[in-house]
């Protein structure tokens, strides 16, 4: 018993080790009614709060009645689905053989929009040599030493005046990355104004069996 748990302990340290992580995604850390500067993640955001990306809980923007980052519609574009200014992102870790991972987030209508509004949302990740240096204020799309890995893209259409929000997951490729390349993901606007909330990474099945095999071991040792 004793070395099949050190072997599964092992095995989950791996595993664990080259897992990526998310900083800050649900909001909640430096949230406040239209904060310009996203806490944990860099981000447009000189000129009006409304420019670029900012947190709020303004109750006539939040539809979900928690702290949701709003991505502006300024400098956008309709033909580039990752252009314009409105962004944000951040690492989440250092590629390690992984061929994708697995994007969880919340999107949709802020509370003022009426019914028949267009809005789309894009989340992207990117593969670092080390040579580019994260920032507020500038973009990781299109910088020196960085490669775009894969994106995807969600839109929808206003139904009704008031919020909307669901959840959605995105499958990224990160077979172009080479191990030891920085991972950095982000989300960006070509719309009006959606909003996105509760990012997070969705665990590898391999990863959650470990976990549960090893609770069993655990409970029987007891």
């Amino acid at each position: 018993m004793r070395n099949a748990v050190c072997v599964l302990m092992c095995m989950c340290g791996v595993s664990m080790a080259h897992a990526f992580t998310i900083t800050n995604g649900d909001f909640e850390t430096g949230g406040g009614e239209n904060i310009s500067n996203v806490t944990g993640w860099y981000d447009f955001n000189t000129g009006g709060f409304w420019e670029g990306a900012w947190q709020t809980n303004a109750p006539w923007i939040t539809p979900n009645g928690t702290n949701v980052i709003v991505l502006s519609a300024y400098g956008s574009s309709t033909e580039d689905p990752l252009a314009g200014q409105s962004y944000l992102y951040q690492s989440i870790g250092t590629a390690a053989g992984q061929t994708s991972v697995k994007i969880g987030f919340d999107w949709g209508h802020p509370d003022d929009v009426g019914p028949g509004r267009f809005d789309k949302v894009t989340v992207s990740v990117f593969a670092s040599d080390g040579s580019f240096v994260a920032a507020d204020n500038t973009d990781i799309y299109g910088a020196a030493g960085v490669t775009l890995l894969d994106f995807a893209s969600f839109e929808h259409t206003a139904l009704a005046t008031g919020g909307e929000i669901w959840s959605v997951v995105a499958n990224l490729d990160l077979s172009g990355a080479n191990v030891g390349d920085e991972i950095f993901l982000r989300f960006n606007s070509a719309s009006e104004w959606p909003v996105i909330d509760n990012v997070y990474i969705v665990p590898e099945p391999m990863t959650l069996a470990l976990l549960g095999l090893g609770g069993l071991l655990i409970r029987r040792k007891r």
